[in-house]
């Protein structure tokens, strides 16, 4: 996984309690905090923003 706050790559498989360390909701929680900067990223949401992305090229273009 990509952080999209910091760009640090990190594989989201590996971490601890997937990297939170405040929230309570170890077993509910669905964000990925970045071990680098702490942003809280969605993985459900990663497709979403691979499509936003390609959209904003092809409008660039």
């Amino acid at each position: 996984m990509k952080c999209r706050m910091c760009g640090f790559e990190f594989d989201e498989n590996k971490l601890e309690n997937r990297g939170c360390v405040q929230c309570g909701k170890f077993d509910n929680c669905s964000q990925v905090h970045c071990p680098n900067c702490g942003y809280g990223n969605h993985p459900e949401l990663e497709e979403e923003f691979d499509f936003i992305i390609k959209l904003k090229n092809r409008f660039k273009k």
